[in-house]
Order: C-alpha cells, then sequence, then structure tokens
C-alpha cells in the first residue's frame, strides 16, 4: 500500500479518502471553470504547514485522472474493519507516530471511527468530512433504503466495467459494523456536512423505477443523517454551512483545514495537561 507523509509536528494528521479514492484527492482544488488541479492551498500541503501529515492509497483506488493505483488488489468488496486493520499495519511498519488526529472523507468516516474505537489510545481528535453514516439507513424507510442500496450496486457496475478490482462496499455491513465497533473515545470531533445538492444528476444515478421525488427524500435523510452523526460526539462543532457538495475538500480545502488546525490545538493543549475550550 502506497504511503506518503510532510511536514513535522505532533500530533501526525491521517487522512482517509472516501470509496475509489487515493491519497491525491487532498492535494487537488475544483477551480472557479470546475477543473480539478493541484494546489498548494489543497489541505494536504496545508495541513502539512502545522503538522506531520499522511495519506495512503487502499487497494481499488484510484488517482485523480483515473490512472488506477498500484496498491495489492484484495477480494471485494471490503469492510471498515478490514481497513482499520490494513491502515493499523502501515502505520506500524511504516513507524508514524502517533498519536494521530484522523480526518475521514465520505467512506473514510467509519474507517476512521471504527480506528477509533479500537485503538483509543492511538487517537486524539477526529474530523468528519461529509462522512458515511448509519444513520442515514434510519432516517429512510425499508424500500427508500432498497432504493439506496441499488443505485450503490448500479455505481458498482459502472465502477467495475472500468477497473475490474476496483474498491466496493456494502453499506449494510458498513453500517452494522459501525454500530458494532467500540465507543470512540472523549477527543475533539468536527464534523463537516455538504449543503449543496444537484437532484438532476443524482436522478440520473437511479436505478428505473426509482420513485420521482427520490432525490428529495435521499437528501432530507443525508442532512437528518449527519446532524444524528454530530450528535453521536458530545461537543462536537457541526459546521453545515460549507458552500459544497460531497467533496468538501476539493471544493473548500480551506474549511477542512480550518477544522483539521482547530482538532490539532485542541490535541496538543490535552496532551500538555492544559484544558481545552469546549
Amino acid at each position: 500500500m502506497y504511503l506518503e507523509c510532510h511536514g513535522n509536528g505532533s500530533p501526525t494528521v491521517v487522512l482517509v479518502p472516501g470509496l475509489v479514492a487515493a491519497a491525491d484527492t487532498w492535494r487537488y482544488v475544483r477551480g472557479s471553470a470546475g477543473a480539478m488541479k493541484a494546489s498548494s492551498s489543497a489541505v494536504y500541503p496545508g495541513v502539512g504547514r502545522f503538522t506531520r501529515v499522511c495519506s495512503y492509497d487502499r487497494p481499488g483506488t484510484a488517482r485523480e485522472g483515473g490512472r488506477f493505483t498500484p496498491s495489492t488488489s484484495v477480494p471485494q468488496p471490503t469492510t471498515p474493519r478490514g481497513d482499520v486493520a490494513d491502515l493499523h499495519t502501515l502505520l506500524s511498519t511504516a513507524k508514524v507516530p502517533g498519536p494521530y488526529v484522523l480526518v475521514g472523507w465520505s467512506a473514510g468516516g467509519p474507517i476512521v471511527r471504527i480506528y477509533a474505537g479500537e485503538y483509543p489510545h492511538d487517537v486524539s481528535g477526529l474530523v468528519l468530512v461529509d462522512a458515511e453514516t448509519e444513520f442515514l439507513q434510519s432516517r429512510l424507510t425499508p424500500g427508500q433504503f432498497a432504493t439506496f442500496l441499488a443505485l450503490e450496486r448500479k455505481d458498482d457496475k459502472k465502477r467495475i466495467a472500468r477497473w475490474k478490482d476496483v474498491e466496493r462496499q456494502d453499506p449494510v455491513t458498513v453500517f452494522r459494523q459501525v454500530r458494532a465497533a467500540p465507543p470512540v473515545p472523549k477527543v475533539p470531533v468536527v464534523v463537516l456536512t455538504g449543503d449543496e445538492f444537484d437532484p438532476r444528476a443524482f436522478r440520473a444515478r437511479l436505478p428505473a423505477g426509482a420513485p420521482a421525488d427520490y432525490p428529495q427524500v435521499f437528501w432530507r435523510a443525508q442532512l437528518a443523517s449527519q446532524g444524528d452523526l454530530a450528535r453521536r460526539f458530545p461537543g462536537a462543532r457541526h459546521v453545515t454551512k460549507t458552500r459544497s457538495d460531497h467533496n468538501i475538500q476539493n471544493n473548500q480545502p480551506q474549511l477542512v483545514i480550518d477544522a483539521v488546525r482547530e482538532v490539532v490545538e485542541k490535541a496538543r493543549r490535552q496532551e500538555s495537561g492544559r484544558p481545552s475550550a469546549s
């Protein structure tokens, strides 16, 4: 598995990408014309200016531009618990010093939450960037959730046609494993939620026969589930005005950088024994 780190300081920030995304997603920003470009204002270089920062390629992921990463292929779908085991081994083998502030975008959210529960002494903070959450399932009826699963299978089919060994997940398994995981320790948490949604683009992804109002149904459930996620962590700061769709790290990188800096500074104060602001 590919790992890259730069910068100095503690705690080390570990950036965990979303489904199919590779380490370089944190190096890119979306320009005014909509094109993605590598930038010094992106999350990875920005965080590296005030502490050590690392990111990595999980198996089955693709870099910006569509080039498949060289991380060794594994049977798909994977699970967040398996991803946690891989990440723990990777950080240990590479001798990346803890403690860690874990930043999880999208499908990276369950990974960092389970990691924090299983290795509580190694984690000093979390930043959840429009993170996938089990509360989405409880905010949808069984029929609505079945439509969501069908959408995920349709997306998988398109990706498999492009990359045979592409990363996949089963949301039912993901949500079950998050619910069963040990609780996250009492650490600083910031939750960032996308607040922009394109119902037409979402409708184009839906399977045949999906209800006409499903984009609106899903969006209401998504926003409510993000509120549920933030309330899961007493004292967490929930940023709901992000002026971004799901890809906050690319559209509004400074929001992510500021959230990481906030958690890092709180973690440092706690480590030094001084009280942290709530």
